[in-house]
């Protein structure tokens, strides 16, 4: 009931014109009260997550607007591709509940987070100025969350939400792994690098804290995907011949490495996992138990070992190619009748492998959820995005958000990001802000 009250509130907020603390429920939904509300206390009979509130607030938002905003649905390029999305998804949907005989609660707890993407329509319609703003209160809440996130490895226990934790070994000593960064750390670490709202001091603390908490569960594909952004970063923003020069030097680099490492890393683990999966023995591996487990010391042959397996049943069963494979949820009867997956972690509360969600790979979700259409639809919103961010990486907003993308599409080989509503919430953001530096820029040019 507190929860109910306060989605009234921010619905009142936001119709009284305080549209920044509005959403900025809406986002201490989206992210389980920034990290720090278990869902079990945010769950009620007709709510499973923060994101039920979220998707109620946004809906009344929209809803409202649109009654009194005239051509506020008004469509231009990014809401035609989210409404082909959404049709894509309408008969999604129809598949779902006439042929494969899922419910409808259970087809909108798989598929509800895709509500989301109408938020555009909140931000688009926002005065830039209010954009700026809620960006920083949300960056100074995740440097907040960030500071809690690296007090947590100090002390040896959780105080964001608590997820699985794991030992490393660093410098001789063993370093704990805790799973539970801020949602919206990686974009806010790129903001504080190339477009700290803060100056002098502040600017510093910030940015060095959040790229602690970024690199503090030392996960070796987010701390690669870091360095290739920012590398990255350094080199677009260099002059065209010294941008020259420099891809020319790491070029010769690149080759010298070859020459002198090359046998090593053809004889490592990595390209022996390579070597496995492209052989295709994953694939057709009659996977036991201790299989698992060694699969699963491999991690990039687990994780496209995870996917190879379910994409083999699209393969297998030509409507999920262009469907999917089912909005069910991992808990349903369905699930267990229709899958048999051996590939994926143990669920410990169900005593056998997950079929459907995991945290490996965002790939393998994608394909069973919304079969190879559907991924395509999503990724080319993503796309999209990225894209118009590097078109416009002039502006410092569109240069960091960029930036962000190199992560999320790296990182989505190594984690379920591409799911996450935060991933793309916060560059609709960016992309209303860039989009309205545009406008100014040629009004003032006129």
């Amino acid at each position: 009931m507190v929860f109910i009250i306060l989605v009234i509130i921010a619905i009142g907020l936001y119709v009284w014109d305080y549209k920044i603390p509005a959403l900025f429920i809406f986002f201490f939904f989206i992210t389980s009260g920034f990290n720090l509300i278990p869902e079990e206390i945010l769950e009620n009979k007709l709510f499973s997550k923060g994101m039920d509130y979220a998707i109620l607030t946004i809906v009344g938002m929209v809803i409202i607007d649109s009654l009194c905003i005239k051509n506020y649905l008004k469509p231009d390029k990014l809401v035609w591709m989210i409404l082909g999305f959404y049709l894509f998804l309408a008969l999604c949907i129809i598949y779902n509940w006439f042929v494969i005989d899922v419910g409808l609660k259970e087809i909108f707890r798989t598929a509800r987070y895709n509500v989301l993407w109408i938020a555009y329509f909140v931000f688009r319609n926002m005065p830039k100025e209010k954009l700026l703003y809620l960006f920083k209160c949300l960056f100074t809440t995740t440097v907040i969350c960030a500071s809690l996130y690296i007090l947590q490895i100090i002390i040896d226990q959780h105080i964001l939400n608590k997820t699985v934790k794991y030992y490393t070994l660093f410098l001789g000593e063993q370093i704990p792994r805790f799973y539970n960064q801020p949602d919206m750390l990686h974009i806010f670490t790129f903001m504080a690098i190339f477009f700290n709202p803060y100056k002098g001091l502040a600017k510093i603390i910030t940015t060095i804290l959040l790229i602690m908490a970024l690199l503090g569960a030392f996960h070796r594909s987010l701390l690669f995907a870091f360095i290739l952004a920012v590398s990255a970063g350094y080199v677009l923003r260099l002059p065209r011949v010294k941008r020259v020069t420099i891809l020319t030097a790491i070029s010769i680099l690149s080759c010298i490495f070859v020459v002198f490492f090359g046998y090593k890393f053809v004889t490592s683990r990595t390209v022996k996992d390579i070597a496995l999966v492209v052989s295709g023995n994953v694939a057709e591996l009659d996977v036991e138990e201790a299989d698992i487990e060694e699969l699963q010391k491999s991690t990039f042959t687990f994780r496209i070992a995870h996917f190879l397996e379910r994409n083999q049943y699209l393969l297998d069963h030509p409507k999920a190619m262009l469907f999917g494979a089912g909005l069910m949820t991992e808990d349903s009867k369905l699930t267990d009748l229709t899958f048999d997956f051996s590939v994926g972690l143990i669920e410990e509360t169900m005593e056998r492998t997950a079929q459907l969600d995991t945290g490996d790979i965002s790939y393998s979700i994608l394909f069973l959820r919304y079969g190879y259409v559907g991924t395509v639809l999503v990724l080319s919103l993503y796309i999209f995005l990225m894209v118009y961010f590097y078109r416009n990486r002039e502006d410092p907003v569109g240069f960091f958000s960029f930036l962000y993308f190199i992560v999320v599409m790296v990182v989505s080989f190594f984690s379920f990001l591409l799911i996450l509503p935060v991933t793309f919430l916060l560059p609709l953001i960016t992309y209303s802000i860039v989009k309205k530096n545009k406008l100014e820029y040629e009004y003032q040019k006129s």
